[in-house]
C-alpha cells in the first residue's frame, strides 16, 4: 500500500507539472531512442551471429597484398593447396568462388550473382534444398554432368514453380546444364547467390602464375583461438613467400568473420564509435534529467527539511522521488522503443539503397526479443541513475542548514559545485561527441566532391561479362568490343563508347612492378601499383588530359610491343619528375614483357577516396594488347545519361544473348552508391551531434537558469548597490568561462583522440578549422545559454527583485 501511494504521489507531482514533465521526458526519450536504436541496428547487423550450428566457427581466409585487404576471391588457387595440406586448426577447411553468371533463354538473358561451391559448403551451412539435391564434389570432377542448382526465386520466373523442373536443361553461361535442385528463397549464403555450381578451379596442370583467385572459408577447432589462426597463418604465407618470391612477396592473408569480410576490416572500430556516440549521448540526457530533479528538489528543500524535522523517514522521501525518475524513465521507454521500433522498420526498407551490396540473409534489423530486454534494462538503469543520486542529495542536507538555505533565494556550497560539475560534464561530452561527428561528415563530404581525375557527370556506365565457352581467344574478343562500340555509337544521343577494367572510383587491380635499371637487392621490396585495363579511346572519352607523349592508338596491338600510361604521381613517386617516355617496366610475376610508357596523364582515382587510395599510382596497359572477359563500358552521353538505359540493354543483346549488360547506371550514382554506407553513416553522426547539441544546450541552460533564480535576490542587491547590468552580465559570464574552459581542455582532446581513431576507418578526417570552429560554436551556444536566463532576470526591477523567495 505504501508503494502504491508513494507511485500515485509521484504520478500527481508529474501531472501538475506538466511543462516539467515534458521536458524531461523529451529529454530521456531522445537519449533511449538512439541508444535502443543503434543497439538494435548493431546487433541486427555488424554483429548478426550466422544462424548455423557452426556459425560462430566460420571464418573467412583474405589476402593481404602490398597492405591492401581484400575480402573477395583473393587467394591463389595453388596458395590454397599448399594451405589446405599445412593448416591444423582447422575441422574444414575448404574453397568456392564466386562471380557474374548468365542465364539466357530463347528470346531474354538474365544476370544473377553465382558461387561455385564443394559440398562442404553446404554441411557447414546446413542447406537443404527445397526441391532434389545439392551439389557433390562429384559433380566438379572431370567429365560430369554439366549440373545447376537454382535459386527459388529462378524457379518460380523462369519455369514457373514446376513441380518437374529437375532434370530440365538451362542455358548458363553459354552452357547447357541440367538443373539438379531448388534451394529456398531464404538460402543466399554466403552473399546474395541465387544460382550454385560446381567448383572446378584446379592447380593441376597450371602455372602458378596463371592459377585462379578464389575465396577460402574454413570451421575453427573449438579450441583454437583466431589469434592462434591467424599466427598459423601468416607463419605459412611467410614461408611461401621465401619459397616463391616473384608472386608471393608482400603477401600474406588473415582470417576474419563472414560478417567482418562482407563489412570490411573497420566495422570494428565504427560500431565502437557509434556506441560509445549514443553512450555519451544517454549519458548527456541522464544528467539532463537527474538535473533537472535535482533542482526540483532543492527547490523544495525548505519542504524536504521540514518534512523531516518532522520525523519523515528518509527512506520514504528518497522513494517518492524515486518512483518519480521511474515514472519519466518509464514513458520515456515505451516511446522510445516505439520510435525505434519505427526508425528500425524505414532503416530496414531502406537497407538495399544503404550500402553498395545487397544485404545478406542473416541481417534481421528490427526490434528483436534480445532488443527489447535490453531496452528494459537500459530503461531500470538510466531510472536508478536519474533518480538515486538526486534523491539522495536533496535528503542527505542538513536539515538547519535547508531551512537556512531554503529561505531568500540562497544557493548552497554543495548545490554550486555540483551545478558546476554538470555544466563541465555537458561541455565535455558535446565537445567530444561534435568533434567526432563533424569529422565524419566533413570527410564524407570532402569525399563525395573529390575530384577522381576524369569528368563524371554525362555518362552511362555497365559491366558486361563474355561466356568462356564462346570467347575463347583474343581475336573474338577484340572483335565483340568493336561490334559493341559500332552498334553503340549509331544510336542518337551517344557521343562516344570505351571500355575499362575498373571505373574510377572502383578498387584497381594492385600489382608490383620491377623498373628497368633499378636494383632491388636480394629480398626485393617491389613497389606497387594499381594496373588498369583501358581501350585506346578511354582518355579521350573520360577527358583525361595527356601530359607528356601520346595514349593508345590503334599502333598498340596484339602483336606489337606492350605500352603503357602512366599518372602523374607515378612520375613523381619513381623518375622524381624527370622525363619517362620510352622507360620501361614489368609487372612481377607476369611473363610478358617489358612494359614501355608512351604516355602520362593526371592522376586518376581508383577506389574510394582514402589517404592510401590517393597516393597510390596508377598504370594503365591497352584493352588491345591484354584482351578481358569482363569489362565495364562506358558511354558518353550527348543527352540525359539515363534515357540510353533501355537502349544499351537492347544493343547488348543483340551483339551476344548470353552477355547482357548488367549494373546500368551513370558514373556519378556509381561513385554515389560506392559512397553510400559512409552516407549513412555520416547521416548517423549527423543526427548524434545534433542530439548532443540540443541536450547540452538545454541542459546548460536548465543549469544556468537555475543557479541564476536562485540568485535572484543577489543580483538585486548587487543593482541596489549600483552595478549596471553589465557588470552583472560580466559576473554571470566569468563563472561559466572558467567551467567553460576546464570543459574545453578535457573535451578537445578527447574529440580529437576519437577523430583520430576514425581516421585509420577513412571515415573521418580532422582538421584545424573543425577543431578550432567546434570549442568555438560550443563557446557561443553556451554563453546564449547563460546570457539568456541572466537577461530574463534583469528586466525584475531590484526592489522586486529583493522581495523574491
Amino acid at each position: 500500500m505504501t508503494m502504491l501511494s508513494d507511485i500515485k504521489f509521484a504520478f500527481r507531482t508529474l501531472v501538475k507539472n506538466p511543462k516539467f514533465t515534458a521536458l524531461t521526458v523529451f529529454v530521456m526519450t531522445t537519449g533511449l531512442t538512439l541508444c535502443i536504436y543503434m543497439y538494435s541496428f548493431i546487433q541486427g547487423t555488424l554483429t548478426a551471429p550466422l544462424p548455423f550450428e557452426q556459425g560462430k566457427q566460420i571464418r573467412k581466409i583474405d589476402s593481404i597484398y602490398n597492405g591492401m585487404e581484400y575480402n573477395g576471391p583473393s587467394v591463389r588457387i595453388h596458395d590454397f593447396d599448399d594451405l589446405k595440406k599445412r593448416v591444423q586448426s582447422y575441422d574444414v577447411f575448404d574453397a568456392y568462388d564466386d562471380g557474374i553468371v548468365n542465364i539466357s533463354t530463347s528470346d531474354r538473358a538474365f544476370r544473377y550473382i553465382g558461387h561455385y561451391v564443394k559440398a562442404s559448403f553446404f554441411e557447414i551451412s546446413e542447406a537443404k534444398p527445397l526441391l532434389g539435391r545439392l551439389l557433390t564434389d562429384q559433380d566438379g570432377e572431370p567429365g560430369a554432368e554439366s549440373v545447376v542448382l537454382i535459386g527459388e526465386s529462378i524457379w518460380k520466373s523462369l519455369f514457373a514453380s514446376d513441380q518437374n523442373v529437375l532434370g530440365k536443361k538451362l542455358r548458363v553461361n553459354s552452357i547447357q546444364r541440367t538443373v539438379v535442385g531448388v534451394m529456398p528463397a531464404s538460402y543466399q549464403f554466403p552473399g546474395s547467390g541465387r544460382v550454385w555450381l560446381p567448383f572446378i578451379s584446379s592447380s593441376k596442370g597450371v602455372a602458378r602464375a596463371d592459377g585462379d583467385y578464389v575465396a577460402v572459408y574454413g570451421v575453427l577447432k573449438k579450441d583454437v583461438t583466431d589469434e592462434q589462426a591467424n599466427s598459423e597463418l601468416k607463419t605459412i604465407m611467410a614461408e611461401l613467400e621465401q619459397t616463391h618470391p616473384k608472386l608471393n612477396s608482400n603477401r600474406t592473408a588473415q582470417i576474419r568473420t563472414m560478417q567482418a569480410a562482407l563489412m570490411g576490416n573497420g566495422t570494428p572500430v565504427i560500431a565502437f564509435a557509434m556506441q560509445l556516440s549514443v553512450g555519451f549521448i544517454l549519458l548527456l540526457a541522464c544528467i539532463n534529467v537527474g538535473n533537472l530533479l535535482l533542482s526540483r528538489a532543492f527547490e523544495k528543500s525548505k519542504e524536504i527539511a521540514i518534512r523531516t524535522a518532522l520525523g519523515a523517514p528518509r527512506g520514504k522521501l528518497i522513494s517518492q522521488m524515486m518512483w518519480e525518475s521511474t515514472l519519466i524513465s518509464s514513458i520515456s521507454g515505451i516511446l522510445a522503443i516505439l520510435l525505434a521500433g519505427l526508425w528500425l522498420e524505414n532503416s530496414n526498407k531502406n537497407l538495399i539503397t544503404t550500402f553498395p551490396f545487397e544485404p545478406p540473409f542473416w541481417w534481421n534489423v528490427a526490434l528483436s526479443e534480445s532488443s527489447v530486454i535490453a531496452a528494459m534494462v537500459i530503461i531500470g538503469i538510466t531510472a536508478l541513475v536519474t533518480g538515486l543520486l538526486p534523491a539522495y542529495k536533496a535528503t542527505g542536507e542538513d536539515v538547519n542548514s535547508g531551512l537556512r538555505d531554503g529561505t531568500r533565494g540562497a544557493q548552497s556550497k554543495s548545490v554550486g559545485r555540483l551545478s558546476k560539475l554538470i555544466v563541465i560534464s555537458e561541455v565535455v561530452l558535446s565537445c567530444a561527441l561534435l568533434l567526432l561527428s563533424t569529422g565524419m561528415v566533413y570527410s564524407v563530404h570532402q569525399q563525395n566532391q573529390f575530384d577522381y581525375g576524369v569528368e563524371v557527370e554525362g555518362y552511362l556506365t555497365a559491366r558486361i561479362v563474355l561466356p568462356e565457352v564462346e570467347y575463347d581467344s583474343n581475336e573474338k574478343l577484340l572483335q565483340y568490343y568493336q561490334s559493341m562500340r559500332t552498334a553503340l555509337q549509331q544510336e542518337r544521343g551517344v557521343e562516344a563508347v570505351s571500355f575499362i577494367r575498373s571505373l574510377p572510383s572502383e578498387n584497381a587491380s594492385s600489382q608490383n612492378i620491377s623498373i628497368d635499371g633499378v636494383d632491388y637487392g636480394k629480398k626485393p621490396q617491389y613497389p606497387s601499383v594499381s594496373s588498369v585495363t583501358v581501350a585506346h579511346n578511354y582518355f579521350e572519352t573520360m577527358e583525361v588530359n595527356l601530359l607528356e607523349g601520346r595514349t593508345f592508338d590503334l599502333r598498340d596491338k596484339l602483336d606489337s610491343p606492350l605500352t603503357a600510361v602512366v599518372t602523374q604521381n607515378f612520375v613523381k613517386k619513381h623518375f622524381k619528375g624527370n622525363k619517362v617516355v620510352g622507360k620501361r617496366f614489368k609487372f612481377i610475376g607476369n611473363d610478358k614483357g617489358w612494359y614501355t610508357i608512351i604516355g602520362v596523364v593526371n592522376n586518376v582515382l581508383h577506389g574510394q577516396p582514402t589517404p592510401a587510395n590517393i597516393e597510390k599510382q596508377t598504370v594503365f596497359v591497352s584493352l588491345q594488347q591484354t584482351p578481358l572477359r569482363s569489362i565495364s563500358l562506358v558511354i558518353k552521353a550527348a543527352q540525359e545519361p539515363e534515357e540510353l538505359r533501355s537502349m544499351l540493354d537492347h544493343i547488348s543483346l543483340s551483339v551476344e544473348r548470353d552477355a547482357p549488360a548488367y549494373n546500368i547506371k551513370t558514373l556519378r550514382a556509381s561513385i554515389t552508391e560506392r559512397n553510400s554506407g559512409m552516407n549513412f553513416v555520416s547521416e548517423l553522426f549527423l543526427i548524434f551531434s545534433a542530439a548532443s547539441m540540443v541536450l547540452a544546450f538545454s541542459g546548460i541552460y536548465g543549469v544556468m537558469s537555475n543557479t541564476i533564480i536562485q540568485k535572484t535576490q543577489e543580483i538585486g542587491v548587487r543593482r541596489a548597490l549600483g552595478a549596471n547590468k553589465g557588470d552583472i552580465f560580466t559576473h554571470f559570464i566569468k563563472q561559466s568561462v572558467k567551467q567553460l574552459a576546464i570543459g574545453l581542455t578535457i573535451g578537445v582532446p578527447l574529440g580529437i583522440a576519437l577523430v583520430a581513431m576514425m581516421e585509420k576507418t577513412s571515415l573521418a578526417q580532422g582538421s584545424m578549422i573543425l577543431y578550432i570552429a567546434v570549442p568555438t560554436f560550443i563557446s557561443l551556444v553556451i554563453l546564449l545559454a547563460v546570457i539568456y536566463p541572466v537577461h530574463r532576470e534583469l528586466k525584475f526591477e531590484p526592489c522586486k527583485a529583493l522581495r523574491s523567495e
